[in-house]
């Protein structure tokens, strides 16, 4: 018998539908299977960098705890989140309650940063009181990274800080802090290396504050340059920088302190004996209330001479018409000049 055509034929549509269903799906599934595929081995590399990261740390010396490292954030986030970090390195402690780092797939160079819970930041220097900084609200950052791997950028944002130092309370209302380098190490010493900014907001200084300055500090800010390949902090990587040629610009350091306002800049270096040393240009708002606070430490006749000076120096260049003094400022053999003034001496510096 010859098939009946009337009934074949809507079982060739009713296949044909099925294979067209099954290409739609095809076509619908794969760019998800293969975007899934795609993120969890994103995932994998962002474990093993992690964890290579934290084994290098450890090859050179430092000391890196942690109580956990989870990978998340699917589909949208590549999530990494490291519980109670705990990192050491000469002369710095930072312990944390945790490290949350998060970037989107498609842009995994720029990662925002958190740090839930509290954070201790602890250095100790020999010879130097050690100084020990609270954020007990956490706080966040952003870090850029070169598609080569390389950090081009990290900022940290921190809030209702205290600093202690030499177990003294110094609240801080806000503290910014930013890195940036250059792709390769610099082979030119004329070449930075490594820019710094910082700006911290709302000090609050212990009590035995000079009168004339009071407690209150509005502001701080710092921009410096190291110029050439940054050392390591050791003696032997700090000589030879400092051999070669090796300087920090100071592009700005400024000071906002009741009457006092003052902007500084210049180039630091180090001395044989790997002590600062340094030739800046310093304009200063406020100076008669610098020289009241330095008095006690001053000789009668040097009082007389730098109040003498001051008034040579000033010039009626203030906001107000106030005066500003424009004067050198260097330090050398571990002590600070303002001109041909001696207005204080530096502790030594042990590296």
């Amino acid at each position: 018998m010859r098939p009946n055509a009337t009934s074949s034929a809507p079982r060739r549509l009713l296949t044909g539908r099925r294979i067209a269903t099954i290409l739609v799906l095809m076509v619908l599934l794969l760019p998800a299977l293969l975007y899934s595929l795609w993120w969890w081995q994103a995932a994998r590399s962002v474990r093993a960098g992690l964890e290579t990261w934290v084994a290098d740390q450890r090859a050179n010396g430092a000391v890196v705890e942690h109580g956990g490292l989870t990978v998340g954030g699917f589909p949208f986030t590549l999530r990494a989140k490291l519980e109670t970090l705990h990192l050491a390195t000469r002369g710095a402690d930072w312990q944390g309650a945790g490290l949350v780092a998060e970037a989107a797939p498609w842009n995994p160079t720029r990662i925002a940063l958190t740090f839930p819970g509290e954070q201790r930041l602890s250095v100790v220097q020999p010879g130097q009181p050690p100084v020990d900084i609270l954020a007990p609200q956490g706080g966040s950052g952003d870090v850029t990274m070169r598609m080569s791997g390389t950090l081009e950028r990290l900022a940290l944002h921190f809030t209702g800080l205290t600093a202690r130092v030499a177990g003294q309370p110094v609240p801080v209302a806000a503290l910014d802090v930013s890195a940036a380098q250059p792709d390769q190490p610099p082979t030119e010493r004329g070449t930075a290396g490594l820019t710094v900014t910082l700006s911290a907001d709302g000090l609050t200084l212990p009590d035995g504050m000079p009168p004339t300055l009071g407690r209150e500090v509005k502001r701080t800010e710092l921009t410096l340059r190291v110029m050439g390949a940054p050392p390591r902090p050791e003696p032997a990587s700090l000589s030879a920088w400092s051999r070669d040629g090796g300087t920090v610009e100071l592009d700005r350091l400024a000071l906002d302190w009741g009457p006092l306002g003052a902007v500084l800049s210049g180039t630091l270096a180090l001395d044989a004996q790997l002590q600062p040393q340094a030739a800046l240009t310093a304009e200063i708002r406020g100076a008669p209330a610098i020289l009241d606070a330095v008095k006690p430490m001053m000789r009668p006749n040097e009082a007389a001479i730098a109040k003498t000076v001051l008034a040579m120096l000033a010039r009626p260049t203030g906001p107000n018409g106030e005066p500003v003094v424009t004067a050198p400022v260097t330090v050398q053999d571990r002590a600070l000049y303002v001109g041909p003034l001696r207005v204080a001496a530096l502790p030594k510096l042990v590296w």
